[in-house]
């Protein structure tokens, strides 16, 4: 998947994007959280 730059407004539609689980257990898509419902996304700058 190509990496993507733009800025996403409020009320944007998000391009479709995977993440490995936290425990390693799995993989999950933004397509397999919106079969499920309404996703909300909130991106926290952080420092770990």
């Amino acid at each position: 998947m190509k990496n993507r730059t733009e800025t996403l407004q409020v009320g944007s539609q998000a391009p479709e994007f995977s993440l490995t689980a936290a425990n390693r257990q799995g993989v999950f898509t933004l397509s397999w959280f919106l079969a499920r419902g309404p996703v909300v996304l909130e991106f926290i700058r952080g420092t770990w």
